[in-house]
């Protein structure tokens, strides 16, 4: 660790070759680098080389502890970190991030030395940040923008084990293949309602650097389901934030109104109407659903709305009850606790996490109980008939024609390039 200083900066004042008065002397914002010593064994070296080594930023590790893991010196790693400081903030790299530490070393090969010439890597696939030595004992940082292409891939197999299998067989990255089963799961129970031999098609894209290496994965941009016989198609259209919404061919979104389970993973435990009550004992019926899952996972709001009743509930223990549009409200009981800054009144939007599954109240094991209401009475939330999030006005219903103008002119291509491939000798 380094003391470090606040010095006075003092100029001569122009023409003068006097000093200025001590009460004009003004003080750094920022604390001095240390003075770093010049090897001696590198005045006189030969041209250089450089190579590099690739690290990993471990779990709560830092850009710091990271440099010092590759033997960086510590006076020389502050000095590069420093100079990044109007370009990117180190704080933001995150665990698993690879970074590329370089290193100089004497181009005839004949010496061990080597000197810590800088480090650089990419905080998104776009972009590109480079440190580097760019005199004795001075480092520049510059940030750069990647020229990205994308390219287009087409998938068309059949079910055999699971969609994911099947998906991840045909090429595609998890990533991907989570957006393909959340696009469908508003229409598609894939717990209960896949079967082999059920067919899917995906358009999808990938971007790739200039050496021809994948920076990161596309999106879906449209997808073909056929399940017991029915085919469910949805086309992809940008929003304004460049994010990606599905439609039928009738402008209605993918995206229902609510979610048909508000935790993943979860399985349906217990289902709507009468039953033998597991711990009371006697029969009366049963106005939601129930879904088990471990202690702790995420519970997720249903839909867009605004909370109006948080907290504990007699036998429901832990409760949350949401207002939706269209006289729509849901309720999540038996939680664990909720989500930091939820109160009553608070506004949440479909997918946020709002709590946690756990056993409180009148529970016999962890696991929740959801129920939807319409016009203020609980209904069955697996029969119901529930309206899609949007539906296209006329000016989205010209640009949806488009879309899939050019989609279904882009899957021919592929397609026909396929059979191609796969009928040569």
């Amino acid at each position: 660790m380094f003391t470090l200083f606040m010095t006075s900066i003092v100029g001569y004042l122009a023409n003068s070759g006097l000093q200025p008065p001590s009460h004009t002397s003004r003080l750094s914002a920022q604390p001095a680098p240390p003075v770093l010593p010049v090897d001696e064994n590198w005045l006189d070296l030969p041209p250089m080389q450089r190579d590099y080594d690739i690290y990993t930023i471990s779990k709560g590790g830092s850009l710091a502890q990271l440099l010092t893991e590759a033997n960086v010196p510590s006076s020389e790693a502050f000095v590069a970190m420093q100079s990044m400081r109007d370009t990117f903030d180190a704080r933001r790299l995150k665990s698993g991030q690879e970074v590329r530490v370089f290193w100089e070393r004497p181009a005839d090969k004949m010496s061990d030395i080597k000197r810590f010439s800088g480090f650089d890597f990419l905080p998104t696939p776009a972009q590109k940040i480079i440190v580097r030595r760019s005199g004795n004992q001075v480092f520049e940082t510059r940030s750069f923008q990647r020229l990205l292409t994308e390219r287009h891939f087409f998938v068309d197999t059949l079910v055999e084990s699971s969609v994911y299998d099947a998906a991840r067989n045909g090429g595609m990255a998890p990533s991907l293949v989570i957006k393909l089963i959340r696009i469908f799961s508003y229409n598609v129970d894939f717990q209960r309602d896949i079967r082999q031999g059920d067919q899917f098609e995906v358009l999808y894209s990938r971007r790739f650097d200039s050496n021809n290496n994948i920076a990161e994965e596309g999106d879906i941009i449209y997808a073909a389901l056929t399940n017991k016989g029915e085919r469910i198609s949805m086309w992809g259209l940008k929003n304004e934030d460049g994010n990606y919404a599905y439609y039928d061919q009738n402008g209605k979104s993918a995206q229902k109104l609510l979610l048909t389970t508000p935790a993943d993973g979860a399985r349906l435990s217990s289902r709507y109407g009468s039953r033998k009550h597991p711990i009371l004992g006697f029969t009366r019926m049963h106005r939601g659903l129930d879904f088990a899952a471990p202690r702790g996972t995420p519970v997720y709001a249903a839909g867009d709305g605004k909370i109006t009743i948080i907290g504990k509930n007699g036998n429901f223990g832990n409760y949350i009850r949401i207002k939706h549009k269209n006289g729509f409200e849901t309720a999540y009981a038996h939680m664990r606790g909720f989500a930091k800054g939820l109160k009553r009144g608070s506004t949440v939007t479909q997918g946020q996490t709002i709590g946690y599954i756990g056993t409180s109240g009148l529970s016999t094991g962890p696991h929740l109980h959801y129920e939807v209401l319409l016009g203020g009475k609980q209904v069955n939330p697996r029969t119901l008939a529930l309206p899609p999030a949007k539906t296209l006005n006329e000016q989205g219903l010209e640009k949806l024609r488009q879309a899939r103008e050019e989609i279904n002119q882009r899957v021919r291509l592929l397609s026909a390039g396929q059979l191609a491939r796969n009928n040569t000798p």
